[in-house]
């Protein structure tokens, strides 16, 4: 007798356990309510159009989930009668990607960047459909997004406190979406990130001389940028060097040095302005001005950060377009005013930006100086902060309120991200002075 081989098959923990199903009399026999292992609540189903439609009670009383039963069955054939859609998907992956479609809607309605649309995307795709993905947006609770929170926060590498916020506020405009959708009837409680409130790194004025000194006097000058290996062979984080002189490890890209990035580094220091405007800055937005004795450039640029209001330069920016302008010129690209500042002539604009990233990243390992005094990173966007730090240190009576507007921030911005760094020092001459006594009369 030949033996038989028993294959034993362990059941899905959302299969219905037979003996807990139930038929609610004066209803169809395909209305069923059941229970499963993986959940402790009652959970209906009803069989129709060749569709197998199914949803959580939320209860663990029989009574009341006969009577969500009922309703279970008067909603679907009420969405029939007004042929509507039986098959709404409530998972929370089918919402993501719909609100993935609506963000793109925004970003050609320019109401949200490109550049935000992808950072969400990214973080949608990295940690947080693999972990909520296949689940029912309704099933997700307080203890599920808990559960997320513990595993950003254990992730190698570490994430900071903000990265971490920013995955759950993303979490959280899901299920802001679909209320909006009405897939649910209230958004579940989110466990609390404290945020992390690093102070903006700028760079002193020592370190700013040094900035446009070196950076004139590397132009036309070749770096490489290299990935090395430890002993071990491990890829360590990349550097620079200058061309030809390290010919170990990976070669990544090779950086040039212009004339641009010198133009860079004292406009934006006299401008207030971000990364994203030096790309998006065509001559159409400058305006030269004067008022009060006070010669300025007007800066009407696009939308950045919700921010439209027009931005005041210090007079230095002026002198810095006009031998850009002159530079553009005699290198024969376009000065009109659809033409840009900046590379007028690459390719795209993001790859103008990232031509003038490389080079400052290169130049500030040059200078060794590519991390602060407290270790913070520094970036082309420290230029912006040097800014606005130039104000509050060497500004004559500052009216925060009208730095920030300036600025195209928050005075909340200012006050925590850079009024924080002053110290008693810097305003010692306010510290010390005197009010004036009127005379007796």
């Amino acid at each position: 007798m030949t033996e038989k081989t028993v294959i034993q098959t362990k059941k899905h923990r959302s299969v219905p356990i037979a003996a807990s199903k139930i038929y609610i009399n004066g209803y169809p026999k395909k209305l069923v309510l059941f229970q499963q292992s993986a959940s402790p609540f009652y959970w209906v189903r009803y069989y129709t159009d060749g569709k197998m439609l199914k949803r959580s009670t939320k209860t663990e009383s029989k009574q009341e989930a006969i009577e969500f039963a009922k309703t279970f069955y008067d909603e679907i054939n009420l969405k029939r009668a007004l042929k509507q859609s039986l098959t709404k998907s409530n998972s929370f992956y089918a919402i993501s990607q719909a609100l993935l479609k609506a963000m793109e809607a925004q970003v050609a309605r320019k109401e949200l960047t490109k550049t935000t649309f992808q950072n969400n995307q990214y973080r949608l795709n990295k940690h947080i459909l693999p972990f909520f993905g296949t689940k029912e947006i309704t099933d997700i609770h307080f203890d599920d997004l808990d559960s997320f929170l513990n595993t950003l926060s254990v992730q190698q590498p570490p994430l900071s406190s903000s990265t971490i916020s920013g995955y759950m506020k993303i979490v959280k405009r899901v299920f802001t979406y679909a209320l909006q959708r009405q897939n649910i009837e209230y958004i579940p409680a989110f466990p609390s990130v404290k945020g992390e409130h690093n102070a903006r790194g700028y760079f002193n004025l020592k370190e700013y001389r040094q900035l446009w000194s070196r950076a004139r006097k590397l132009e036309g000058q070749r770096f490489e940028y290299r990935v090395l290996k430890d002993k071990n062979g491990v890829e360590q984080t990349g550097s620079y060097f200058p061309e030809g002189t390290c010919y170990d490890g990976r070669l990544i890209r090779k950086v040039t040095i212009t004339r641009e990035l010198v133009e860079l580094i004292v406009f934006m220091t006299n401008s207030f302005i971000r990364p994203t405007d030096i790309k998006n800055m065509q001559h159409k937005h400058i305006e030269e001005d004067e008022r009060d004795g006070y010669k300025y450039l007007r800066l009407t640029l696009p939308t950045s950060k919700k921010h439209d209001k027009p931005i005041v330069t210090q007079q230095m920016a002026i002198e810095v377009y006009n031998r850009l302008t002159a530079y553009n010129k005699q290198q024969g690209w376009g000065i009109g005013a659809n033409d840009y500042v900046f590379f007028p002539n690459a390719s795209t604009r993001d790859y103008a930006l990232k031509i003038l990233q490389t080079q400052f990243d290169a130049l500030l390992t040059n200078l060794d100086i590519s991390q602060g005094l407290n270790g913070e990173k520094r970036t082309i966007y420290s230029l912006r902060h040097t800014c606005i730090m130039y104000r509050l240190l060497y500004g004559e009576d500052i009216d925060v309120i009208s730095l920030a507007k300036n600025a195209r921030t928050s005075q909340e911005m200012i006050d925590r991200f850079y009024a924080s760094q002053l110290t008693g020092e810097d305003n010692i001459g306010m510290l010390q002075s005197r009010r004036k006594r009127g005379k007796n009369k």
